[in-house]
């Protein structure tokens, strides 16, 4: 199973997000032999010998099983593509944001481990999702989004067990607040993008198949191990 960053193929969705910046820097620092950068808008990815950029729509079955086909030499799929509308599950004016959600944050982590399970396993590869530690416990005020990343946690648990005796390992990343767009408007300690990208590889390198990146993400499980509705009642606080 892949496990180190040197020489490997890598995959990556959501290519022009700030987290993915840093991984790709990271993943090239650490002697990726090729990344291919995966988004919709691709003139936002800079191509380079080592850096391919692939048009892709992470809810699109075709553009998914075309870039499988392109990618037939991955040996580590990032599932890094997401959206969080910082919503309250009972505040939204109807289901469009949590189906969203749930498309781009579960079923399309599923779109693409379904694709590239061949070449994974022909590999011996690995995947790695990116998630957050509000996976394991809910933020009320973005209710659906969390709800749609403990169902890629659940996600990447199924697909651990499915995948790990032929050969290919599957790895959750789960950091805390980290300094993005999506997290501009929260007034709390944020990691920076790079110190992110730099615990998910460490943990991956590692051997980790949780990474909880950061210390508002190792404090919260620390907490949940400890008392899990004691972290329940506080994230619910308004206070």
């Amino acid at each position: 199973m892949t496990a180190t960053i040197k020489d490997s193929v890598v995959f990556i969705t959501g290519a022009t997000g700030a987290i993915a910046q840093a991984l790709i820097a990271g993943l090239l620092a650490r002697g990726a032999a090729k990344v291919y950068a995966a988004a919709r808008d691709v003139t936002r990815v800079t191509a380079s010998e080592r850096v391919v950029p692939v048009k892709l729509d992470v809810a699109s079955d075709t553009d998914v099983t075309a870039a499988a086909a392109l990618a037939t030499d991955v040996t580590l799929l990032i599932n890094n593509a997401g959206v969080n509308h910082n919503t309250a599950l009972l505040l939204a004016p109807d289901l469009a944001i949590a189906r969203e959600e749930i498309e781009i944050n579960y079923l399309a982590p599923l779109r693409l481990a379904r694709a590239f399970a061949p070449a994974l396993i022909k590999n011996n590869g690995a995947m790695l999702n990116i998630l957050t530690i509000l996976a394991r416990v809910n933020l009320p005020f973005m209710g659906s989004y969390c709800a749609s990343k403990a169902a890629a946690l659940s996600l990447t648990q199924g697909l651990r067990g499915e995948l790990a005796p032929k050969g290919v390992r599957v790895v959750a990343a789960l950091p805390g607040a980290v300094d993005t767009r999506m997290t501009a408007g929260l007034p709390i300690p944020k990691m920076t993008t790079e110190e992110a990208a730099r615990e998910i590889l460490d943990g991956f390198e590692a051997g980790e198949e949780d990474i909880y990146v950061g210390e508002m993400a190792k404090g919260l499980a620390a907490g949940l191990a400890q008392d899990h509705k004691a972290v329940e009642r506080q994230l619910a606080s308004p206070a």
